[in-house]
């Protein structure tokens, strides 16, 4: 039995696609590092105050309900794709951040919040490359500690 040319044709052109198709959903690890930025902001009701380097995530903080935002530390640090990157937090805390995907422009972390061994927080977040998300922390100095995070793939 013979196939026609038309039907050979279309499935070379199906098993062609099938080929370069698979990869664009699959995740990619970019072979530069991942630009980790923390910002560690102390939230109270005390006297209406919003610390002038914070002034670009007014939107997002407004939706935690405090009066006053001052960020009290920032630190940035180059880290590798399923790399663990540790960030002192103030109140003897530490945030593990780990880079672990990068697929349709996102940055996917796993992240962990510890009170010396005892993880508070310990979650997976998603979001745009060279974005932010916060991530609401414990008490601190009458008020609460508010992180945040944001990547880079360079």
């Amino acid at each position: 039995m013979r196939i026609p040319s038309s039907l050979r044709r279309a499935s070379k052109l199906f098993s062609l696609w099938l080929i370069f198709a698979a990869p664009l959903g699959a995740a990619e690890h970019p072979a530069v590092p991942v630009q980790l930025k923390i910002g560690t902001i102390l939230a109270t009701n005390q006297a209406e105050c919003l610390d002038s380097q914070l002034a670009k995530l007014k939107q997002q903080l407004e939706v935690v309900k405090y009066r006053c935002y001052r960020l009290i530390r920032e630190e940035s640090k180059k880290s590798s794709w399923d790399t663990n990157t540790v960030f002192e937090i103030p109140g003897g805390r530490s945030l593990v951040v780990m880079p672990y995907e990068f697929r349709n422009a996102r940055v996917a972390l796993k992240v962990r919040l510890l009170e010396g061994e005892k993880p508070i927080v310990d979650t997976t977040v998603r979001f745009p490359n060279k974005g932010n998300f916060l991530l609401g922390g414990p008490a601190h100095e009458g008020g609460v500690l508010i992180l945040s995070i944001s990547a880079a793939a360079q």
